[in-house]
């Protein structure tokens, strides 16, 4: 019987059972992924999920390296799970060397490691090694090129995305090379190339121990126990029953203050755990519902991403050293420029913020007139032409084609690089879609999955969103949301968002509606401020230095934005005259009180109107309406202001 690259998968999987393979059933990625298992693995997004899961046995498999499952098991598999990816018990039939990474590929392809005419790509770009059975028995080992021997299994074509290579036709697993002794010391060299030897910890007993060990093994068999999730009820018992064993037992208030140390250190070090079983003093069971034999099939995993996990459990963040060789390998300059600085960026994420009506769809759009043409917008230039989705809210698709048409003007001139720009730029209608609700969630993913754009602009964020905007809780739980859309499919997203009550100078992005969530949440801002026709654009970057501030105007007949010289400093006549306008002729003023008036008086004005603001307008009005406003001092007490025309009796004089 031969293996052919080109077999169907009902016939792939005869052959296999038939040239005696132990087949199992697992999970798939065309197949929903049970609430069971999500639940299992509460911090995998999607993605991971799935991937695990279609890695995952169907099946209780431990019962098939035993005995191999029979023809009828295999029928009722494949009419149960149509879809199922189908994996290999090994150390059976065959062993596998699996390597993950070009590296151990390369190991495996030039170091002089038994060559073998079968091969299997994998999904992730690596490569199954399938090697015959040989006299000595090879185990399962992990490192940098994982040996799948006994006990452990493989996923093999039909499953999805692996793919069979053969060097020649094969009739049986038989037929393959077998690796030699030699072959397994350089794997092992391999595998621990570079690592530091470290003496072997004592084997954690089941069985009773000396009378110099039993505190030290006692200790940890708690600790593993208080792993597997046992109520403290539990452990104690199992201590109890364990001590039994030891030649001789230990005292028994020995044993209750071990016990008793272990799981309040437990308890101490991670007070947020508190599902953990030993908080409680019975409980073994699941919190979800489900029949003994599922509970076991749930348990399952690769015993060889077991013990990878088990290894690296030290960090489960997976930091590193920054003299690791991942720091060195770091580029930023792989990280493609859009626009500016490292400003707009591939995956960056931007916050556009300004109080409703400033200017903010004009600016989105204008910007991403520029952005598919790949030209010029405020002085910075694109770095090639981007393709991006403008998913809005506010304008109906009537009224946004003429928006559009607009913001296209400037490329009039240039027919092909109009059609460029147009055919780059997927735009919606007035959208009604909650990013909070997951059919629509998936809508949208699906929708910039068929479109592939760079660039994702959604306008107005608040529009997309159920929850309550001043719950930082809940816009946390959108952004992520957001975050999931950058991450999948790779772009950058400009989110468009409203101010509160602001002052005109506070240039910080805390004024968005929701306030710490959205500046926390961006690597870049752009805040637009003032009162138009001329407005102020202020920016923040995290990443680099950010464009200078400025100003500028939309320009209608035309289509596009264009900057203007600021005045140099401020308009202080200007300033002065806001103050003294805003002052009762009936009235005295303090200079605090002044102070006071003048910050109200400018906010009104859409200035400036900080502390600082306020003294320096009391400042200008004296240094240039001193025909207007009057000042009077009584030395060692107040400074009085007042309106020339004032006619009132002066506070300062006597009653």
């Amino acid at each position: 019987m031969s293996y052919k690259e080109d077999d169907k998968p009902k016939d792939l999987i005869k052959k296999y059972w038939a040239d005696g393979c132990h087949l199992i059933p697992c999970g798939s990625t065309r197949d929903p992924i049970p609430e069971y298992f999500r639940k299992k693995h509460p911090f995998e997004d999607d993605f991971g999920l799935a991937r695990k899961w279609a890695k995952t046995p169907r099946v209780k498999w431990s019962e098939y390296i035993k005995r191999k499952p029979n023809k009828s098991d295999i029928t009722n598999w494949y009419q149960k799970f149509p879809n199922c990816n189908w994996a290999a018990i090994t150390g059976i039939n065959f062993v596998v060397l699996d390597a993950d990474t070009y590296d151990a590929c390369m190991f495996v392809e030039e170091s002089g490691i038994t060559k073998t005419p079968m091969k299997q790509k994998t999904p992730r770009g690596g490569y199954h090694y399938f090697y015959s059975i040989s006299d000595h028995i090879i185990k399962n080992t992990t490192g940098r090129l994982d040996v799948r021997g006994q006990g452990g299994y493989v996923m093999m074509q039909p499953s999805n995305d692996y793919e069979l290579e053969l060097d020649e036709e094969i009739s049986s697993f038989s037929d393959l090379p077998k690796l030699s002794m030699q072959d397994i010391n350089s794997i092992y060299d391999y595998n621990n190339k570079g690592k530091v030897s470290k003496e072997n910890s004592t084997i954690l007993a089941t069985d009773g121990v000396g009378e110099g060990q039993r505190n030290d093994t006692l200790a940890r068999l708690v600790g593993k126990w208080i792993r597997e999730g046992w109520g403290l009820r539990e452990v104690i018992i199992k201590a109890l029953d364990w001590n039994q064993t030891n030649k001789p037992p230990m005292q028994l208030e020995e044993v209750m203050q071990t016990v008793n140390s272990i799981c309040s250190g437990h308890v101490r070090r991670n007070p947020d755990d508190l599902d953990a079983g030993i908080h409680k003093w019975k409980t073994s069971e699941w919190q979800i519902k489900l029949a003994d034999e599922l509970k076991e099939i749930m348990d399952q995993e690769d015993p060889i991403e077991q013990q990878k996990k088990t290894e690296t459990q030290k960090d489960p963040l997976g930091l590193k050293p920054f003299n690791n060789d991942f720091w060195e390998g770091m580029d930023a300059g792989r990280i493609e420029q859009y626009w500016g600085d490292c400003f707009i960026f591939q995956e960056s994420r931007v916050l556009l913020v300004g109080k409703p009506k400033i200017g903010k769809s004009h600016w989105l759009g204008a910007f991403a007139a520029a952005a598919t043409t790949g030209t010029e917008f405020m002085g910075k230039q694109f770095s090639r032409p981007l393709k991006v989705m403008w998913l809005q809210a506010e304008i109906i698709h009537e009224f946004l084609k003429n928006r559009v048409d607009m913001y296209y003007q400037p490329f009039e001139h240039d027919e092909e690089l109009l059609q460029l720009g147009k055919s780059n730029l997927i735009a919606s209608g007035r959208l009604r879609k909650n990013i909070m609700r997951d059919a629509d969630m998936d809508d949208i993913a699906q929708s910039i999955d068929y479109h592939k754009p760079d660039l994702l602009m959604i306008d107005p964020i608040i529009n997309f969103f159920s929850g309550e905007e001043n719950s930082n809780q809940e816009v946390h739980e959108m952004l992520s949301r957001v975050d999931k859309l950058i991450e999948m499919f790779k772009v950058a997203c400009i989110i468009a968002h409203h101010t509160g009550k602001e002052r005109a100078d506070d240039l910080t992005f805390m004024s968005a509606r929701g306030g710490s969530a959205f500046a926390g949440w961006m690597d870049s801002g752009i805040k637009l401020l003032g009162t138009k026709p001329n407005i102020t654009l202020f920016y923040e970057a995290r990443n680099a230095k950010e464009p200078e501030q400025h100003n500028a105007y939309f320009d209608y007949q035309e289509g596009c934005f264009k900057m203007v010289q600021p005045k140099e400093g401020p308009d202080e006549v200007a300033i002065a005259k806001v103050v003294a306008k805003a002052m009762d002729k009936h009235k005295f003023y303090t200079r605090q009180d002044l102070e006071i008036l003048a910050r109200q008086a400018l906010k009104e004005a859409d200035q400036a109107s900080g502390e600082r603001a306020g003294r320096y307008a009391v400042s200008y009005v004296t240094k240039y309406l001193g025909h207007v406003v009057k000042v009077y001092q009584q030395p060692g007490k107040n400074t009085w202001y007042f309106l020339a025309e004032n006619k009132a009796k002066r506070p300062w004089e006597d009653k």
